[in-house]
């Protein structure tokens, strides 16, 4: 079948959008090629159709887990076999998933960046037909761009791995600095295509309201707006603020951020988009590739970082073309917050090695010494001995990661443990003399049988699912079998960062770190935000074309709906 048939009998649509042909036929001639398209705009579909056809499997390289169960389900929905290798498949399933590949009729292999630096899954890639690589949200790969992150600089591995397959780029926001880095970064062909439309949005008004009482405003446009809404905020403890005060207000709203479980997130996201839960307040990743289309406001409760992440969140509304809003709230202290997070992202090159002394004594790595196992920090603990905060804790511990030192996962909450300290028989003894733990036992046991023997690390809030019940009432009962010594629970409500070690700790005096990459990286973020409050300030031209011209795009013509357009309060 060619381009158009594929189209036809798999999206129901007669001709393409924009410049999605363009982009396709430069692929099934194996040409690289960056494709720039804004939010919106049929991205993924580059992707889909050529790889249908042809034979293999297209290799799609997506930052989120969101983003890809978004597309997983879009795929299974037209009937399309696709499989995932993130970081909640364990590797052990790793050699199924290829076999499925290789056997089972699968089109797409989701892969996040992280996964793609094992050793195993690198191997496991030459036993497959690789049709297509497709990199999700590009704009990660660049240290320009808004969103870097160490694992997007090695996709290039792959160019190693599969030298004769093409690559496609995707991204919805890149200036000529961001173009250059990727293409690089990535060792296109010499024969590259770079292949970029408008990145206007007629239908979204932008509007930027300075000074004002920022709950007061939401209260008015969540009330004004009945429609699907994203609130974006800078901190994961702003963001469940706001979602409780707009609950208290009776406007129904869930927050969404890292800090919630993977199956927790998966929940809300699942209710958002079926439009069980109308408000959405979350940090800054959450709607991205999600093709919801009926999002009417996004509002930007503090000033983002830069234009790219205002530009991205703002096209999560309207993807559907009809009148939409993206209403930006600001004043001087989220300045002063953002200038603040700038500097605590790039500490003095001293501060570093203070930091990596401290972390290695805190674990008790000796000099020359490198763990065979992951290490872990109690995050409470850790600040409250050196005298930092969450968000310099962060910013160390990824620059170490970014210099090779260290491998760190998130910001995690281990599980709790539990062991049943009653035999067999007096167990069963215990459930007879009383039922109303019994039916709860039972579960327990078929869900960790080997709570007799050891300490068992359990999940309060998988047991609450199973009862229908919140995990306030499963820790209750847990306390309660406690005071009866039926079992010994310890709950665990502190957060702990797991660390690996990638080479011996170094002895302060061989450290070394590199000054002017730091130095070349602030700059660029300084400038950003610099061009972000500019664009905050600017009262006389037409916001829609200060985006397009950030992004080199000329426009001479206004929108005519923007807060600078209108001239007048909304």
């Amino acid at each position: 079948m060619n381009a158009i048939d594929i189209l036809s009998k798999y999206w129901g649509y007669s001709t393409f959008r924009s410049k999605q042909e363009e982009v396709i036929e430069n692929i099934l001639v194996n040409k690289d090629v960056l494709a720039i398209f804004p939010v919106g705009e049929g991205k993924s579909l580059c992707y889909q159709v050529p790889a249908l056809m042809k034979n293999g499997v297209c290799l799609v390289i997506s930052p989120l887990i969101s983003l890809m169960t978004d597309q997983l389900r879009f795929l299974s929905s037209k009937g399309i076999k696709s499989i995932a290798i993130n970081k909640n498949i364990n590797l052990n399933e790793v050699d199924d998933i290829f076999n499925k590949c290789k056997f089972g009729g699968v089109k797409f292999l989701f892969l996040s960046p992280e996964r793609l630096q094992n050793s195993k899954v690198k191997r496991k890639l030459n036993d497959i037909n690789i049709n297509l690589i497709a990199v999700d949200e590009a704009h990660c790969i660049s240290e320009w761009g808004h969103q870097f992150r160490p694992s997007f600089r090695k996709i290039s591995d792959l160019r190693t791995i599969l030298p004769q397959t093409p690559i496609l780029a995707l991204t919805a926001t890149a200036n000529k600095y961001v173009i250059d880095d990727i293409t690089t970064n990535l060792h296109f062909k010499k024969n590259h295509e770079i292949v970029k439309t408008s990145l206007k949005k007629n239908n979204i008004s932008y509007l930027v309201l300075e000074n004002i009482d920022k709950r007061k405003k939401l209260i008015e446009l969540v009330e004004k707006i009945k429609s699907s809404i994203i609130i974006y905020a800078n901190s994961r403890k702003n963001v469940e603020n706001i979602s409780k005060y707009l609950n208290y207000n009776k406007y129904n709203s869930c927050f969404y951020h890292a800090g919630l479980s993977y199956e927790n997130r998966k929940n809300i996201q699942e209710k958002w988009i079926k439009n069980q839960i109308r408000i959405i307040v979350a940090t800054s990743s959450f709607g991205m590739g999600i093709n919801k289309q009926d999002v009417r406001l996004v509002i930007n409760f503090s000033l983002p970082p830069n234009i790219e992440t205002y530009y991205q969140q703002s096209g999560r509304a309207g993807r559907d073309n009809k009148k939409a809003y993206s209403i930006l709230l600001f004043d001087e202290n989220d300045i002063k917050y953002q200038q603040t997070l700038l500097k605590q992202r790039y500490p003095k090159c001293y501060e570093i090695i203070d930091f990596y002394n401290n972390l290695s004594n805190y674990l008790q790595i000796p000099i020359g010494s490198v763990p065979e196992d992951n290490k872990s920090i109690n995050i409470k603990n850790f600040k409250e001995r050196y005298k930092i905060s969450s968000i310099e804790l962060y910013n160390f511990l990824n620059i170490l990661q970014n210099e090779g030192y260290i491998i760190f996962k998130g910001f995690v909450k281990p599980h709790s443990k539990l062991k049943i300290i009653l035999d067999t028989n007096n167990l069963y003894k215990f459930q007879i003399e009383n039922r109303l733990y019994d039916q709860f036992i039972r579960l327990l046991l078929r869900t960790y049988p080997k709570l007799f023997n050891e300490y068992v690390s359990i999940n309060e809030e998988i047991i609450a699912k199973k009862i229908n019940r919140d995990i306030n009432f499963v820790k209750k009962i847990f306390n309660k079998l406690e005071k009866l010594e039926v079992v010994k629970y310890q709950f665990n409500d502190e957060n702990t960062i797991n660390i690996k070690y990638l080479i011996s700790r170094v002895d302060s005096q061989y450290l070394s770190f590199n000054d002017a990459e730091i130095e070349k990286r602030k700059k660029s973020d300084l400038y950003r935000l610099e061009k972000m409050i500019s664009f905050c300030k600017n009262q006389d031209q037409c916001r829609r074309n200060l985006i397009l011209n950030y992004f080199d795009e000329v426009e001479s013509n206004d929108c005519g709906n923007c807060s600078n357009c209108l001239k007048h309060d909304i």
